[in-house]
Parts: C-alpha cells; structure tokens; sequence
C-alpha cells in the first residue's frame, strides 16, 4: 500500500480498527510534520470541509463538541441527581451513536486525531489529580483511624480473592490462555478504590468536610497504596523483572520522596513564610511549582510507567490551605474542571462502541459476571468493618457505595489497557457501560439516602464526658471582637489548667466578609513573626496566653476566616471537626459593662451561635461574665483567691457534661465548687430509667463531698419552675461562676412554668434567667450542650 501526494511527507502506522478483530489491521497516514493550522475555511471554495484536515482547527471543533453536548446533558439530567462525570462521558460522540456516521468518523473524529485529543486529555487529568493531591489534608485523612485502614485493604483484598477464587478453578473451561488473561485483568482493574474520583465523587455530591469523608478519603487512600503494591508486583512478574530493575525501581520512588520532604517541602515553607498572611504568592514561584510538577510526571513515568502517578505524589508535598495550595486551586481549577476533564473523560469513552456487548453477548455476559461479583465482595468488604465499628447501617452503606465508585483513573487504566493489548475491543466496551452504570447507581443512592442536616455528626464520642480523667481538654475558641479575648482567657483561667490536665486551645479568629469577592481562611504559623494585620491583637494576646501558663496551656493553632455571616457557623464546625476538639467556646451576643448593664447587643452572633448548636461535631459552651471574672486577680505577693462554682444539675445529657467539666475543674486546690440538685416534690413525675442514671452520674461527687473539703453537694426539693427561679435568685451573687446545662427541649416538674417566659432558648431556662437584665449578678456563666449529633 502507498500512500504519496505532493509536497507533503507521509508514513504509515498500523493500528486496530473500531470494527475489526484483534488480528485485523488497518493502515492509518499521519502527516510529518503535522499541519497545525489553516489558512480559513475558505483556503478549499469547493471542499471546506478541508481546513479540518489541520490539527489544530479539528482540536478546536472537537473541544467544542464535548463542551458544549457535556453541559447540555448535565442541565438536563442534574434534576435527578445525575452527576457532571456521567454526562462527561463521550457516548453520544462515539461509535455507539454519532460516531457511527460517516462525516463524524471521517471527518470530526478521524482516527488520525485521536493523539492530540487524548494528549488534551491526559494533560488535563495530571492537573485534576495534582489538584486533588494539593486541597488533601493527610493530616486529617489519616487521623480517621483502624476502620479506614482495614476497610480500604478489604476494598482491594475482597474482589481479587473472590474474582480469581473463581476465575482459576473455571481455567480450565476459558477458550484460550488469551481469555483467562483478559479476566483476570478485568478483576484486577475493579480491584480497588482510586482516592482522586473518590474526591470528586464527595464534592458533587456535598459530603465534603464531614466525618463520613474523612473515613472514606482514607479507605480510598489506603486502597491506592495497596493498590499500587498490587499493580507494582503483578508488573515485575509480567515483565519477569530482575532484581536490579526492581531495586532501581524501588530507589528512584524513595529517593523522590526524600527528595521531596526534606529539600522542596521546606523550600516551600520557607517561601510560605516570607508571605504576609493574606497577601497572594509570587506568580514566578507558581509557574515554577507548575513546571516540577510536570517533572515529576517524566520522572515516576520514567521509573515505573505509571500515568499521572507522579503529579499526585507531587501535589501531596505541596501544604493544603492558603496561601500556595488555594492559589493553586484558584488559578487552575475552573480551566481543569470546565474544559479539560470533559476532554479527558470524552476521549477514553469515545473509544467504547456499546453495540458490541449486544452482537458479542456471550463474550459479555462472562464478564458482567465478573465485574458484579467485584463489585458486590468490594461493597460487602467495605461495609463489615463499618458496621463492626458501630458506624449506623444506612451511613455503612453510604460509605461502603462511595468506595465502590469508578470514574475518570479507571477510564484512564481501561484505554492504557486496551491499548497493550490485555483487553480486547468488547471488554473495554463492557467495563465502561460498567462504569456508567456504577456512577449513576452511586449518584441516586447517596442522594437518597444522606441526611445533609447531620454533615458534622460524628461517630466518635467527642465531649468532656468521654475525655479520661487527666487526658488534654481541646478546645476550640471563637474570637469576634476584641473584647472576646479577655472574656475567653478569663474563663480558661477559671477552668484551672495543670500539667496533669493540659488544654490545647485552637484559636478561631471570625471576620465578616466585606471588600472581597470570596471567603478566605488563613492558618497563622507559630513560628512565623506575627505581621501587622486584623487578627495581630489576638494572636499576640493567645501567644501571651500560653507563655505565661506554658506547662498547662498550648495554643495548638490559630486561624483567621473571613466569611460572611450566614457561613461563619460552617466555618466553626469544619475546623472543631478537622481538629478533634471536645468543646466549642462560645461568646455571647450581648455584652456587659463593669457596673452589670447590658453594653451591646449583635444579633448576627446570635443567630451564628443558634446555627452552631444545631450542627456542632462536638460539645459546645456559650460564655457571658456579667462583670465578675474581670476583679478575680488577687494582688501581686497576696494569697491567690478561692474561686467559687456553681453547678446547677436537673437532670439530662447537658447536665451530665455540666457537671463533668465542673468536676475537672473542681481538681485544683483553689477552687469551690458547689452542686445543687434539683429534685420534684414527687419522684415519680420523672422517669425510673432518667432517676437512676442521674443517681449514678451524682454517685462521685456524693461520695466526695464527704471527705474533700472544696465539694459540697446538696439537694433541694421543688414543686415547680417558679421555686426553683426564686431558689436561684436567692444565691446568684453567692458565686463566681455558673455552670449549667442548656437542656433545651426537655420537660421536667423543676422548670415546668418557665419555657413560656425564655427570652434566649439558646441559654436553655436556666441560663436565661441568669441573663436577664431584671436580674442583679454580676457572676459569670457557662452554658454548656453535650455533643448533639452522633451518628
């Protein structure tokens, strides 16, 4: 076969044929070097179909057709919970459908152009799985603990003992050794869970930043580790590799690694550094960072041929946040997302011709059969040790369904597949209607089942009940003005730390949005000089903080968020959530003077306050002093002061983390604290269940209010609320501090009569009555709400 024309240099390659078998060939001509552009559409009057016959015009048109029927579909099937990766998918341009025409396949889609599209495509993928690399906080991801880490090895582990458990005693029966070595890849390649779709997966469908994501990014992180071992050893035997291939293999990832933690990591911390917080990185050290990451993409590929490997591995050494990573993230992610993942996806998918599962239905239905049982052993081996960790069943299934999501990697691994002949042309079909299949199951079921009202909930105890007795107490402080800061390092004065019971506070420093086009949240390093900026006062005054307290106190972190108002509560919920902390601290929205008049009122914390006690991942305190706490310092040289306590029990889970917290603090030496116990004058208005638990949780301080001299328990006897307000009347100024729980919600013969007068439910009764301007106090209160949501 020839193939000449004039002033133009051809060659032929050889490749296999939309409609041929795998020992068909045809022959395809590639211009050298290749036309890349047109002198317009009219450069052929008679033919202008001609200018496509130009590489980049063909690109453009091509672009344009993904783009544009991608966004069509996903306007129209979004209604229904059909995610953006399912319309990306390019069937309808493929051979399935359009593709099958003459003009589409000769003209739009020539064989010829599939190089360029699919360089497009690649190009695009890199950057999509370096950005994720970079918004992952390890730190986070891994703190979620065993159940991740089984769970993600079952994930790999399930489907490959199942899969070939079947397929090897079933040898025997397969045509050729041709069709056991298409199976067992076809096993392989549904073995695991890749991490960069499972967090776009958690991003379209909302679940970002809950406990939920956590547990499944670190599954799907320790299901690509397991999975690269696998795909790593299964290499070496396919290409019967040496030992000295395997070790250089092996020293070219370490050394990268070492290269990249010890030298780059701190280059770019120390570029981070000399940043002022909130002011954008230097546009030259991006573009470079840009350029090493497509270096590290040659450099893995070079060592271990692994597409895209090394662009994640990369991303993972860049610190998630501001200022680099959301840089990053701002000047990349619109493009990679709106122009080239379409492309990417489009370009793998355009390959599949679906008529062929129906015309070679035998071949098919075999490995339907394998990809289902794959995919049932990954659900099931997911979904045993959440349930084992007493995750709730329908949260199990959630998460055990994300994990078994396939997408734009398996798209990717399929074609590199296909294309080293390991699959034939059928295979590759099925397992992508197996994956379109698969991402519109994930889609609808999360959509159906997830509860977004409970994001935050988690399934691990966090609050000041669960905490061991002499274990750190986090904290996370919310700073709005400038006075919040006197009024919280007061209050964690009066919890008494010690070197037995340390506090890790986590500053959280909220600024309402104004002048700026979106959210920002900065991270203040410690051992960064503090810069002149809005949080300059605060963080000066926490760092003061712990100087002077330093072997009880340590100020773990410090953040600054910009947000607006009505997204401040996420704001608090997320960091409490990512940092583990056991109590939220709270200021409340009105302030005092020193004479005990009502200063300020702001009803934005208000309603901010309100929003977190509805969602909060942990327990939550809401603080007011009234005027006390700021005259408790005893004079230099003089005896330090006794500070009294107050801990107002009725019953209840508020109460029980009430009065565990007072207990703590009750520890010290120079604290009093005092519990009343309000009983009905009849019992049996309460529940025997609700007597005797509040019986057993009051059994310690009984027992020590007889032999430690700085407890005293006692019990008053009530017949309704208007009592117990005057009861609390009468001893409110005996006392510097109150605390109490918010019980909000719960009916009880002591309180009956008061809810219809609460002016602030979420103070619960008592704390309102404690903060009403016809009340004369100037004690202090802390009303605190047990960890609400757990799942």
């Amino acid at each position: 076969m020839a193939c000449k024309e004039t002033g133009q240099q051809y060659r032929f390659k050889s490749i296999n044929s939309q409609n041929h078998t795998q020992s068909d060939k045809v022959k395809i001509c590639f211009n050298i070097p290749p036309l890349m552009h047109s002198d317009g559409i009219f450069e052929h009057p008679k033919s202008p179909e001609k200018f496509l016959t130009y590489a980049l015009p063909l690109l453009e048109l091509q672009l344009t057709l993904i783009i544009f029927t991608t966004n069509v579909l996903y306007f129209i099937l979004k209604r229904i919970g059909i995610t953006m990766f399912i319309c990306q998918t390019g069937i309808i341009l493929g051979p399935t459908l359009f593709g099958r025409l003459e003009f589409m396949r000769r003209v739009v889609f020539p064989l010829e152009s599939q190089p360029f599209l699919t360089s497009v495509g690649l190009l695009g993928f890199s950057i999509h799985i370096f950005l994720n690399a970079v918004k992952l906080d390890l730190g986070v991801v891994v703190r979620s603990g065993k159940i991740a880490m089984i769970s993600g090895a079952l994930s790999v582990i399930t489907p490959i003992v199942c899969g070939m458990g079947v397929l090897i005693p079933y040898k025997e029966h397969l045509l050729d050794k041709r069709s056991f070595t298409s199976a067992s890849t076809v096993v392989f390649l549904n073995c695991y869970s890749t991490f960069s779709f499972i967090v776009r997966v958690l991003e379209e469908l909302k679940l970002v930043n809950s406990e939920l994501s956590y547990i499944a990014l670190s599954s799907s992180l320790t299901s690509d580790v397991v999975g690269m071992g696998v795909v790593f050893f299964s290499t070496i035997a396919r290409q019967k590799m040496s030992i000295r291939e395997v070790m250089t293999d092996v020293s070219g990832m370490v050394g990268f690694w070492i290269a990249g933690i010890f030298i780059f990591r701190q280059l770019v911390m120390r570029e981070i550094r000399k940043t002022l917080p909130g002011l954008p990185l230097n546009s030259s050290f991006i573009y470079l960072i840009l350029a090493l990451m497509a270096a590290s993409q040659v450099y893995y590929v070079f060592f271990i041929n692994i597409q895209c490997l090394g662009a994640f591995i990369f991303g993972l050494l860049i610190p998630a946040g501001p200022p680099l990573g959301s840089a990053l993230v701002d000047k990349l992610e619109s493009f990679t997302i709106g122009i080239l993942l379409p492309i990417t996806v489009s370009a793998g998918v355009m390959r599949a011709d679906l008529t062929l599962i129906f015309t070679e239905f035998a071949k098919a239905e075999f490995y339907i059969a394998i990809i289902f049982l794959c995919f049932g052993s990954k659900l099931v081996g997911c979904l045993i040790p959440s349930l084992c960790w007493k995750i709730p069943l329908i949260d199990s299934v959630i998460f055990a369904v994300i994990m078994t999501s396939r997408g734009l990697i398996e798209i990717i691994i399929y074609t590199l597949a296909i294309d080293f002949m390991l699959i034939e042309e059928v295979v590759f079909s099925t397992l992508i209607l197996c994956l379109l299949m698969n991402a519109i199951f994930v889609a609808i079921v999360v959509k159906n089942l997830y509860d977004p009202s409970r994001k935050y909930a988690g399934y691990r105890a966090r609050n000041i009940m669960s905490l061991k007795p002499n274990s750190e107490l986090r904290i996370m402080a919310c700073i709005h003005k400038p006075e919040n800061v006197t009024t919280i390092t007061r209050l964690l004065d009066a919890f008494h730390p010690h070197k037995d019971r340390p506090i890790g506070i986590h500053i959280l420093h909220l600024i309402e949005l104004a002048g700026r086009a979106s959210p920002l949240r900065i991270c203040h390093l410690k051992q960064k000089p503090v810069s002149e900026s809005c949080s300059h006062n605060v963080i000066f005054a926490f760092n003061q903080y712990e100087q002077n307290n330093w072997d009880s106190v340590s100020i773990i972190s410090t953040y600054t968020t910009i947000s607006p108002i009505n997204l401040m509560n996420e704001d608090i919920s997320i960091l409490a959530l990512e940092k583990l902390a056991s109590l939220i601290l709270l200021p409340l929205h009105k302030r005092w003077n020193i004479h005990g008049d009502i200063e300020a009122e702001d009803q934005n914390l208000r309603a901010v306050n309100i929003k977190v006690l509805e969602k909060a991942p942990c327990s939550v305190g809401i603080f007011y002093d009234r005027g006390k706490l700021g005259r408790l310092s005893p004079p230099v040289g003089s005896q330090a002061r006794i500070f009294s306590i107050c801990m107002i029990f009725l019953g209840g889970k508020d109460d029980f983390e009430a009065l565990s917290l007072s207990r703590r603090i009750a520890k010290h030496s120079n604290t009093c604290l005092t519990v009343i116990s309000f009983l009905p004058e009849d019992d049996r208005l309460i529940h025997y269940e609700e007597r005797k638990l509040n019986s057993l949780v009051l059994e310690d301080i009984k027992e020590n209010s007889g032999f430690r001299s700085n407890i005293t328990y006692k019990e008053l006897v009530v017949k309704d609320g208007p009592q117990t307000a005057l009861i609390i009347h009468s001893i409110m100024n005996n006392y510097d501090l109150f605390i109490i729980g918010r019980r909000w919600g719960i009916e009880s013969p002591q309180t009956a009569g008061l809810s219809d007068w609460t002016e602030l439910p979420e103070l619960g009764i008592i704390g309102d009555l404690l903060a009403s301007k016809d009340v004369q106090t100037k004690a202090a209160v802390l009303v605190v709400q047990q960890q609400k949501h757990m799942k």
